[in-house]
């Protein structure tokens, strides 16, 4: 029956048109942006840290620190208030410190002193999520003996 068709139609172009409104489950899509850090392969924080939050922690000469930003982030590296660009590795008041880009969402910062550290040694991660600018997250890390 043409009425049938056309009803049939008429309800599936309305569920097209809806569809595209929003509300999917497309994982491209921001929404996931939370840094999850962890030290030594164990996550140190039970609550990621979240759009416009910071985190503080310390980690002795020879650990690695982890982040992932649950989404695609463009990674500033500081060492010792100064910017480091890209995956780089740094020679810094006594410590190798090396930022290395895992995926697109994800960092590994490895570090390494052969002789006890004069000073702790300031670090700060700051990850800027790829789909809104806006949201920013920050990690403070303390390289100790």
């Amino acid at each position: 029956d043409w009425n049938v068709l056309r009803m049939a139609f008429v309800s599936l172009m309305a569920a097209l048109i809806l569809g595209a409104c929003g509300g999917g489950g497309d994982a491209r899509l921001p929404g996931n942006f939370n840094i999850g850090v962890t030290v030594g392969g164990l996550s140190i924080s039970n609550t990621p840290v979240p759009p416009g939050g910071s985190i503080n922690i310390a980690i002795h000469a020879g650990e690695s620190v982890s982040l992932d930003a649950g989404e695609p982030a463009v990674w500033s590296l500081f060492v010792g208030g100064s910017a480091v660009s890209g995956s780089a590795q740094v020679y810094y008041a006594g410590a190798n410190i090396t930022a290395t880009t895992l995926n697109p969402s994800a960092v590994v910062v490895n570090t390494y002193a052969p002789y006890p550290l004069q000073a702790a040694i300031p670090i700060t991660l700051v990850a800027t999520s790829t789909y809104d600018s806006a949201q920013v997250a920050t990690v403070n890390v303390l390289i100790t003996n």
